[in-house]
C-alpha cells in the first residue's frame, strides 16, 4: 500500500463541515465526503480519508491536508488535474498531491496549526468581500487590540473560550498558543492564531474577546492574563460567524 498526501483549499460556507459524518443527512455536503466520493470515482475503489483538521460549517480552509492509502503507484499530477475537473464547481481545489511514507498522519503528524479571522469597519470596501469579513461597528485601539491577543499566548486551560458540555467532563482543555497577532491590509485586520490545537468555536469566541478588548469594554488587567480571572472574564461566549474564519496552514 502507498500512503498520499493531499493538500486542498475550500470555500467552506459550501459545505456542512469538514469531516463527513454518519448522522449527516444524505443531502448535507461535507468536505471530505466530496473528496472520497471524488477519489472513487476517479480510482474506481473505495477510498478512505483521513484529515488534519475537522472545520465546521462555514470555515475556509487555504492549506487543509489529508492522507490515504492506496494499493498501487499513482501518477499524482494526472489525479490531481482530474479530481479539480470534477471539485472545482464545488468550490475544493486540489493544490498538491504526493506520496509520503506509511508512517505519515495527517492529523496525528501535525504539530500546530494556524488560522486566521478577517475583520473591518468600512462597509463600503467590505460590501463585495461579504461574507468573508466580519465587520465591527466601534473603533478599535490597536494598541488595545495587542495587548489582547498578546494575553492569549503561552500553554493555558482555554475552556473559557469553549463550548460547556456536561458529557465531556474528562475533555482536554489545554491548549497552547504560539503566537497571536495581527496584520493591516488597507481596510482589513487579519487576526491570527497559531497553537498546537483548538478547542470548539475557540477561534471565534477570542476574536470577539478581544474586538471587545479593543473597544475599551475589559480590564486591562483582565486582557493582561485572562486565564487567571476563570469564569469571571466577559465576553468569552459570543460565537462569531464561521465564514470570515480561514484555516491558513498545518505545520508538520
Amino acid at each position: 500500500m502507498h500512503n498520499y498526501l493531499m493538500r486542498i483549499q475550500y470555500i467552506g460556507r459550501n459545505f456542512s463541515g469538514f469531516q463527513k459524518q454518519s448522522n449527516h443527512p444524505k443531502d448535507e455536503k461535507t468536505v471530505q465526503g466530496e473528496i472520497e466520493k471524488t477519489l472513487k470515482t476517479v480510482l474506481r475503489v473505495p477510498v478512505n480519508t483521513y484529515g488534519a483538521a475537522r472545520t465546521d460549517a462555514g470555515v475556509n480552509a487555504l492549506n487543509q491536508y489529508l492522507n490515504f492509502y492506496f494499493d498501487g503507484v499513482l501518477d499524482c499530477g494526472w489525479l490531481k488535474n482530474k479530481m479539480n475537473h470534477l471539485l472545482f464547481d464545488e468550490g475544493i481545489f486540489v493544490k498538491e498531491i504526493r506520496e509520503v511514507p506509511q508512517t505519515f498522519h495527517a492529523r496525528k503528524s501535525a504539530k500546530s496549526k494556524i488560522y486566521a479571522y478577517i475583520v473591518s469597519s468600512d462597509l463600503e470596501k467590505s460590501m463585495f468581500l461579504m461574507p468573508y469579513v466580519y465587520i465591527y461597528k466601534e473603533p478599535l485601539d490597536l494598541n488595545m487590540l495587542k495587548i489582547a491577543l498578546d494575553g492569549l499566548k503561552g500553554k493555558h486551560d482555554f475552556s473559557i473560550f469553549a463550548n460547556f458540555d456536561k458529557s465531556q467532563k474528562d475533555r482536554n482543555n489545554i491548549c497552547e498558543l504560539f503566537d497571536t497577532g495581527f496584520i493591516e491590509r488597507g481596510s482589513l485586520i487579519i487576526l491570527y492564531f497559531h497553537g498546537d490545537r483548538f478547542l470548539y468555536h475557540m477561534v471565534r469566541r477570542m476574536v470577539y474577546y478581544v474586538l471587545k478588548g479593543a473597544q475599551g469594554y475589559i480590564d486591562t488587567r483582565i486582557l493582561l492574563n485572562p486565564f487567571s480571572f476563570g469564569k469571571k472574564v466577559p465576553f468569552t461566549r459570543q460565537v462569531l460567524p464561521p465564514e470570515p474564519l480561514f484555516l491558513v496552514n498545518v505545520i508538520y
